[in-house]
């Protein structure tokens, strides 16, 4: 199984197929409280990014390698960055 809790995260281990994707989202859903750490990961499928764009959730760590996964990151972080005072998004 590449997606696995431990005490301090959600990881995401080697790569990480669609199959795993009810897997995260069962994590995500009954972990509220934990980050999802990407770093041991060489693979993410889209549907796992998907599925971390729903839930917002904390992401640590950066994928081994992967021009994907980087612009994916990237994007994710911006879409989480704190509104400000007026309702407007920072960027």
């Amino acid at each position: 199984m590449t997606v696995r809790p431990d005490d301090n995260s959600i990881r995401l281990i080697d790569q990480c197929g669609v199959e795993e994707v009810d897997v995260l989202v069962g994590y995500l859903e009954g972990h509220a409280d934990l980050p999802v750490d990407i770093s041991a990961a060489t693979a993410i499928h889209t549907s796992l990014w998907q599925a971390l764009m729903v839930f917002r959730r904390n992401i640590i760590g950066a994928p081994m390698s992967s021009l994907m996964a980087d612009r994916v990151l990237s994007a994710l972080q911006a879409s989480f960055a704190p509104d400000t005072q007026d309702g407007e998004r920072q960027n």
